[in-house]
């Protein structure tokens, strides 16, 4: 009987952080700034250009797909920055 009812906590702590690994939180903070970059590349079908978009945030780059961008629109005000 134990060793069912102890099969069946690791079962089910194993099952919980699975879950958690893959549930993605989304970053709702202010970041400093969106920069937009318009510089020409080169077009190419086998390397996709990389996004022409991002967030500068705490000093570093950060994909725009890391924010929840809902969040965002509500409680900041960002910077945008266009480079050529």
């Amino acid at each position: 009987m134990k060793s069912i009812s102890l099969s069946a906590v690791i079962l089910v702590l194993i099952t919980a952080c699975a879950v958690t690994k893959n549930k993605t939180v989304l970053i709702q903070d202010c970041p400093e700034e969106k920069i937009v970059d318009k510089m020409p590349g080169i077009i190419d079908k086998d390397n996709p250009a990389p996004p022409n978009a991002y967030y500068l945030y705490k000093g570093q780059r950060r994909e725009i797909s890391e924010f929840d961008q809902q969040w965002l629109e509500k409680n900041c005000q960002i910077k945008e920055s266009v480079v050529h």
